[in-house]
């Protein structure tokens, strides 16, 4: 009985968006029931049966009805049997004894202004206090002033467990929109990070395909078999390579999913301004034509802003494989001075315009990056160069040059 009464309070609590426990309703009827069976006891009306006894269905058939039907009785409805049985209860007076049919009024006055708002429960408090006037003129209500604190102080209870509840619900709705805000910050995270994967080993494997064509070429125009044999090893080797670059980054795909889906099991390094060199140096040796020029010292920087500028360079260097080609001459500077860096990825523009299809992500995610890290990207052309600067801490001139740093390795295609 008492599991089937709670899980229709909370149906209909959870149908009307009412924070309540399930027992603060039940509370409020339950004590206008006990407020009755009191006034009657008072009033010697329960035995032998009396026509006040009425009072006691009129406060039960309110609760009954929403409980059984999982329906709430609009607010007029649902304390006009509270009001009738207290107006029916001081209708015959008592003496000598405080009287708990104004405690009625009270209770319906709190129950209507915590479930339905204000105006409705001063609707009702001015109801009450007029069946409080009523009884004090004829027939008499002893200590009527008191009963009139009694509704007001009712009144306001209900009023405070209203804004308790807008409250709770006004916080809520903030932490969804938080967590909302923070489960898109996560995804275009991972899509990121996804994308600038597949985005680099692509492009290594793309000019490791370039390198194995322009090495069948080659097999095609040998003269002997020594220049043949040549050949098909460099086709073997780039074909070798591209393979190594696919599934090291099928295994780096699988973790990053896995981590999504069960959560990280073990750990890895994440790249820094350190690994840029590296990076650099691997599309150097697929084939691409790049010198790089370093200062400083990149692995100082702090983790966050060298993971950033790693991802910049890295989408930097495949937009240049996917829309330059291969044979791009590309110029790689970076300097970097305790917690301020410059890194500027330069290559001349292709022959032709690009498409504008609008499908790709590349700049816009180096432009998040960059927000991310506080740092200013300017991408575009400069004379017939493409050229993407990136700038951490300092000023943000335009122009600004970078000092040239040392070169650590100049790579060209064949």
């Amino acid at each position: 009985m008492l599991r089937w009464l709670r899980a229709g309070i909370e149906a209909n609590l959870d149908r009307h968006q009412i924070l309540y426990p399930w027992w603060v309703p039940l509370a409020s009827h339950l004590g206008q029931v006990a407020a009755v069976l009191i006034s009657l006891a008072l009033r010697e009306a329960i035995w032998p049966l009396d026509p006040l006894l009425i009072c006691l269905p009129l406060v039960m058939v309110s609760p009954l009805v929403q409980f059984r039907t999982n329906r709430w009785l609009p607010w007029w409805a649902d304390s006009a049997g509270s009001v009738l049985a207290a107006l029916l209860l001081l209708s015959r007076p008592q003496e000598g004894v405080l009287d708990l049919a104004p405690a009625l009024l009270a209770l319906a006055t709190a129950e209507i202004t915590a479930r339905d708002g204000v105006r409705e429960g001063l609707a009702v408090a001015a109801v009450g206090q007029l069946v409080l006037i009523k009884a004090a003129i004829r027939p008499g209500l002893p200590g009527a002033p008191l009963y009139t604190f009694e509704l007001l102080l009712g009144f306001v209870i209900g009023a405070m467990l209203l804004w308790q509840m807008r409250a709770l619900i006004a916080e809520r709705q903030a932490r969804e929109q938080a967590w909302d805000r923070a489960t898109t910050a996560e995804r275009e995270r991972i899509a990121r990070e996804i994308h600038d994967l597949v985005a680099h080993s692509l492009s290594v494997s793309l000019l490791q395909i370039t390198g194995a064509r322009h090495a069948l070429r080659d097999v095609r125009e040998a003269t002997g078999p020594e220049d043949t044999a040549e050949a098909v090893a460099e086709v073997d080797a780039a074909l070798a390579d591209a393979e190594q670059v696919g599934r090291r980054a099928m295994g780096d795909i699988r973790r990053a999913v896995g981590a999504m889906a069960d959560g990280t099991s073990e750990r890895h390094a994440l790249p820094g301004g350190g690994d840029i060199a590296a990076l650099v140096r691997e599309l150097a040796d697929a084939g691409l034509a790049v010198e790089y020029d370093e200062q400083g010292d990149p692995a100082a920087l702090p983790a966050a802003a060298g993971l950033g500028l790693y991802r910049i360079a890295q989408e930097s260097l495949a937009n240049v494989v996917k829309h330059a080609g291969a044979d791009a001459q590309v110029r790689v500077r970076f300097s970097a001075t305790g917690a301020r860096a410059r890194l500027r990825i330069t290559n001349p523009l292709p022959a032709g315009r690009p498409r504008p299809d609008g499908l790709g992500s590349g700049l816009a995610g180096m432009q998040a990056r960059a927000a991310q890290l506080g740092a200013r990207l300017d991408a575009g052309p400069l004379g017939g160069d493409w050229v993407v600067d990136v700038r951490l801490g300092g000023p943000a001139r335009s122009g600004l040059e970078l000092p040239c740093g040392h070169t650590l390795w100049k790579a060209e295609t064949a």
